[in-house]
């Protein structure tokens, strides 16, 4: 699309928003289809939260690659070359694989288990199983993130859906099938691994025809690409760090194990059903140009963030929660009492996540990528200093976890809407003149 070029039509928005929704939905279906497999495992507690601790570690080493499918899109929608992008994001991916082959097959998983998180030794076993299958994942990250990157440049979001759909398909067969020997948290991480790699490769051989990937004396070119990228790394890095965080503190509650198994499954739900609005930050990045396509897009965005909390809240009631809870996750009594007064409050995901994502997307379209970072500081401080906060037994179990995460998202949230109405929105009601050829986004494949 051309910089002048203003989507202006919902059917515009649908067609470029929908594949990527569509993604996220079959990117959180990870989680529960793990879950569900992990929870007929022979020792389902002990497999669901060593899974839970690995995968934890596992988001913390390869988060900061997921930053490159935005910088990537950001740099080639404004003239600069995709080749410097790709370098970085491969050699940083190779890097925080190392570091997770280390964590696999040295002693320093123990330390980062067992002194860090804070497991017991059954947990500590099954989570250090699960690192040896989930240590190449980051490399697999930088794959995937920077070709993704250069097809939402190229408005092609369509082969970013089936790459991730055919990682799904794959990933429940795996785990399913394993599931005769026995299962533990092992079985997940080497069925997400494998899942990685089928995805990476669809996206990587995709191609985006009319996108000029490398341009000639480009100012971006010259910039540095990890100095734009650090502030969002920090900020992904954040992010995943949140999980490992809120399991540390459910780690030392009276009953970490339950509480920790019923997080790891609230949280697959939850996150399920809000990855619809995952993909707003690709929206404001490609499609905001002015403040009235600012006011549209988030209308659209907010459309899709009432429906999917409206979902979360349907699933929360008790007649619905607890049959989806012991039937699909094969859950005890127990683990459904713990999981089940989560759920409410998990509804705000949608919401949150949501404002988070779309005014995020537009800080970094305007090349503030230090207030994303920022926002993700006070979003994580604000956890830390909720849980010291909080006395474990007047608010435990799952919704202790659920609840701290809210908790961030509402300090983030506020943040960054404060921070766009002072530096972003004057800029994008200076572009609103530039808003030409309202019919521009109605061909997006």
């Amino acid at each position: 699309m051309r910089e002048g070029d203003i989507p202006l039509s919902g059917g515009g928005f649908a067609r470029f928003y929908t594949p990527l929704a569509a993604t996220s939905l079959l990117l959180t279906a990870t989680n529960p289809i793990l879950a569900a497999a992990l929870a007929r495992s022979t020792d389902p507690v002990t497999a669901l939260a060593g899974y839970q601790v690995a995968f934890a570690v596992c988001g913390v080493l390869y988060a900061p690659l997921l930053v490159v499918q935005q910088v990537a899109a950001a740099r080639l929608l404004a003239g600069g070359s995709f080749s410097p992008v790709r370098r970085f994001a491969w050699a940083m991916g190779a890097l925080l694989s190392l570091v997770g082959a280390l964590v696999a097959y040295t002693t320093v998983g123990d330390l980062v288990f067992a002194r860090v998180v804070g497991v017991g030794p059954e947990v500590l076993q099954e989570a250090v199983q699960a690192m040896r299958f989930l240590w190449p994942v980051p490399f697999l990250t930088a794959v995937r993130a920077s070709h993704q990157g250069r097809l939402v440049a190229g408005h092609r979001t369509v082969p970013i859906a089936g790459a991730t759909g055919g990682r799904t398909v794959i990933l429940g067969i795996v785990a399913f099938g394993l599931l005769a020997t026995g299962g533990g948290a092992w079985l997940g991480a080497a069925a997400f691994t494998v899942g990685m790699v089928v995805e990476s490769a669809v996206v990587m051989f995709a191609r985006t025809p009319g996108l000029k990937l490398e341009h000639d004396d480009s100012r971006l070119d010259r910039e540095n690409v990890a100095r734009f990228s650090a502030p969002l790394m920090l900020n992904v890095l954040l992010w995943w760090a949140t999980p490992l965080i809120i399991n540390a503190v459910l780690a030392r509650t009276a009953n970490p194990a339950p509480a920790l198994a019923a997080f790891a499954v609230v949280e697959a739900v939850g996150w399920f059903i809000a990855a619809p609005v995952g993909q707003m930050q690709h929206a404001s990045i490609a499609l905001v140009r002015c403040s009235d396509t600012h006011r549209r897009v988030r209308a659209w965005g907010g459309l899709v963030a009432f429906a999917t909390t409206a979902a979360l809240l349907l699933i929360a009631i008790p007649a619905l929660r607890e049959p989806i809870l012991s039937v699909l996750f094969a859950l005890d009594a127990d683990l459904v009492a713990v999981a089940g007064p989560a759920l409410p409050l998990a509804a705000a995901y949608p919401l949150l996540y949501g404002i988070r994502q779309y005014y995020q997307g537009l800080f970094v379209r305007s090349g503030r990528p230090v207030v994303v970072g920022a926002g993700a500081v006070l979003r994580v401080t604000g956890i830390i200093a909720a849980a010291v906060i909080v006395p474990n037994d007047l608010v435990g179990g799952a919704a202790l976890g659920v609840g701290l995460a809210v908790f961030g998202l509402l300090v983030e949230g506020f943040f960054l809407v404060r921070r766009a109405q002072r530096n972003v929105m004057p800029e994008l009601r200076a572009h609103r003149e530039a808003a030409v050829n309202p019919e521009a986004f109605e061909g997006v494949s």
